[in-house]
């Protein structure tokens, strides 16, 4: 029997986030188009990449002492609502978001940045609605009053 206390989304968020990481980058190998000369690209990706691992580790680090499952496809025992989760209800994927851009300057790779939008919209139907709905029927009133005191990405 199949556990249902999930959200279902269509696929783990590191996955979808790798597929669209690689293909940025194959799409920069057969077409390339730069974004930034170095080593000016390599001192931003690595403003972009610290930023990303502080907003990830947090988000993880909170979920963890809460008690929840970070594992999108096991079910989630509280509602993270401190630290980064008080500024976005996806902070991991927001990092996710800001580690494409640092992969961008980091491979001097436009591509990455230009898919960057589709990956959005993946993730927003895919997985984020698909949550938000697990969680209202949840939660219910406590998911709904969080949802409306915190935005779903900045």
């Amino acid at each position: 029997m199949a556990n249902n206390d999930n959200p279902g989304v269509i696929a783990p968020p590191p996955i979808i986030f790798l597929c669209f990481l690689i293909l940025g980058y194959f799409l920069n190998l057969y077409y390339p188009i730069s974004v930034l000369e170095k080593p000016l690209s390599t001192i931003i990706s690595a403003i972009f990449f610290v930023y990303a691992a502080l907003t990830a580790g947090l988000a993880f680090f909170y979920m963890i002492k809460s008690g929840t499952n970070v594992d999108v496809r096991k079910p989630t025992n509280s509602i993270v609502t401190i630290s980064v989760y008080s500024y976005s209800r996806n902070p991991m994927y927001l990092s996710m978001v800001i580690l494409l851009v640092a992969f961008a300057l980091l491979f001097n790779a436009l591509w990455i940045a230009l898919v960057i939008p589709l990956f959005i919209i993946a993730m927003q139907k895919g997985v984020i609605e698909r949550e938000e709905a697990y969680l209202e029927r949840k939660f219910g009133d406590e998911y709904l009053e969080y949802k409306n005191r915190v935005r779903r990405w900045i």
